[in-house]
């Protein structure tokens, strides 16, 4: 159950992590000034269709503003804004990834890998999607790249889904992610203009994180085995987030 309280300080830290006064929220999901004060002293919560909007201000999700129980198990654990882009640093935990997954040991050159990477039939990916079992819900694409900061021979690259057990059936490839910290952003418009876009791909903030963001930030590539992740939140591929598995420099 949703504390109102607990709720009431998520909305205001988000709030004043994007700089945003009371008013400015209110007026751009269309309340008054005094809900928005209402919520974050705890009096009452906002109903399904201001959350979603608040969700949408505030780049977050709507599970994430209310922390239901077991629901999202990511933490997040800072935010840090560069104009109109937002990256946040979560804590994720070990995950179970499932799909179809191709290895560049498997294949005679890192060339010939990259080409089968590009070939994959959509069907092919779909039909083995459609073996998986105990999928996570909602269900999400992910594309997985393993090792790609590492010797060629070690590289891996997927099309994956979250499941809840390794006991999968024949033809379905599986990884176990280990726990990391990670950076995450999406590709909205805020964070496409780092790379001097009005649109961006996820793959293409990878660079930025990399390159940018993190000796800015005191951040490192992680050396723990997690990978990098497209997540895609559109079916059509199209926006998402960039997940980067990082370490803090000490």
């Amino acid at each position: 159950m949703c504390n109102h309280v607990d709720f009431g300080k998520r909305l205001k830290y988000f709030r004043k992590s994007k700089n945003l006064t009371q008013k400015e929220i209110a007026f751009r999901i269309g309340v008054s000034e005094q809900a928005i004060s209402k919520w974050e002293n705890g009096e009452c919560l906002p109903d399904v269709y201001n959350l979603k909007l608040l969700g949408k201000v505030l780049h977050t999700s709507v599970d994430t503003l209310l922390d239901t129980e077991g629901d999202n198990p990511e933490k997040i654990i800072e935010i840090i804004q560069i104009g109109g882009a937002v990256f946040e640093i979560i804590e994720k935990p070990e995950s179970i990834l499932a799909g179809k997954i191709l290895y560049a040991k498997e294949y005679p050159d890192i060339d010939t890998f990259y080409q089968v990477i590009d070939t994959l039939d959509e069907e092919e990916k779909q039909a083995t999607f459609c073996l998986l079992q105990e999928s996570v819900l909602p269900l999400t694409d992910i594309q997985l790249s393993v090792n790609f900061w590492r010797d060629e021979n070690s590289r891996a690259f997927g099309y994956v889904r979250e499941v809840t057990t390794e006991d999968q059936p024949e033809g379905v490839d599986v990884y176990k992610m280990p726990a990391s910290l990670y950076i995450r952003a999406h590709t909205d418009k805020g964070t496409a203009q780092l790379i001097a876009k009005e649109k961006c791909e996820v793959w293409e903030l990878f660079a930025y994180i990399r390159d940018f963001f993190m000796p800015a930030h005191g951040f490192t590539m992680a050396d723990n085995g997690a990978q990098e992740l497209e997540v895609f939140d559109s079916f059509e591929h199209r926006t998402g987030y960039a997940y980067m598995p990082v370490s803090r420099l000490i």
